[in-house]
């Protein structure tokens, strides 16, 4: 058996499961496992995806391909979600014209990107996830298993910590000029360097991406409890039967004092 991105994918699926549920909850009101076709990633960008939302697969896919081809995958702003796409990594001896300077060992790492424009959709799967990771509650990674032996395809308990999440935040680009680029590794712990023009990015673990995920839920659950104040103190009651209908607050008394502060954009 070859090592490619479905038998990662297959490979890590269990412990990568137990992980979400253990620590950010999987089911109705949480998040939920979304995974398609590779006639539909072409649209989408990703392999899998662990969403906070209740939508059936077709709708989530109906939602992604259209704000993916319309608007730059833009969505919501309390829209969060865990987006992976598995990348083969490879041990490479011989230096060729794409290796840059800071790539010093011998053998080195590297994974190939998928730059090129797709004829169904004129993205290529790069530039999909590059746009995919501008909106704030969008987690995009490469995730890059050190895994080169496929014996190591038979442990029935993977280890994720080989797992090296090559975050998409710390890309330069969407590499858009349909030439050839790479995430280049000095080792299986080194942080990867995006290329063709070197560019040193970040990686994380899993463990260390769950912990993310949940301060960003932390962030949006906040922002919903303030909403939710506003919501009370501004809009209009009616305290009894006959009586004109009033804000909360206009009841509220008279020394104390909300203020309200406009971002940039309101200004």
């Amino acid at each position: 058996m070859s090592i490619n991105e479905t038998v990662l994918e297959m490979h890590f699926h269990k412990p990568l499961m137990e992980l979400f549920s253990s620590t950010l909850g999987l089911g109705a009101g949480a998040f939920n496992f979304y995974k398609y076709s590779p006639q539909r990633e072409c649209f989408v960008g990703f392999d899998q995806a662990f969403i906070r939302s209740d939508l059936s697969d077709q709708e989530m896919f109906e939602m992604l391909k259209s704000s993916a081809t319309t608007n730059r995958y833009s969505l919501s702003s309390t829209f969060i979600g865990l987006f992976l796409q598995y990348k083969v990594v490879k041990q490479i001896q011989r230096r060729t014209r794409h290796t840059p300077p800071v790539i010093t060992s011998r053998p080195y790492l590297r994974a190939s990107l998928d730059t090129k424009k797709n004829i169904n959709t004129g993205f290529s799967q790069h530039e999909l996830l590059y746009n995919l990771n501008i909106n704030v509650g969008a987690f995009v990674y490469y995730a890059c298993p050190m895994l080169f032996d496929r014996t190591e395809l038979y442990n029935t308990d993977p280890d994720l910590e080989l797992m090296r999440l090559a975050d998409v935040t710390s890309c330069p680009g969407p590499y858009s000029d349909n030439d050839s680029h790479f995430i280049y590794f000095n080792d299986t712990d080194a942080t990867p360097i995006w290329c063709s023009e070197p560019v040193e990015g970040k990686a994380v673990s899993p463990k260390q991406m769950v912990v993310t995920i949940g301060q960003q839920l932390q962030v949006v659950a906040e922002s919903d409890e303030d909403m939710r104040l506003w919501d009370k103190l501004f809009s209009p009651i009616e305290l009894s039967k006959g009586e004109e209908k009033t804000r909360p607050l206009d009841v509220v008394h008279e020394t104390l004092t909300i203020l309200e502060f406009l971002n940039e954009e309101q200004t």
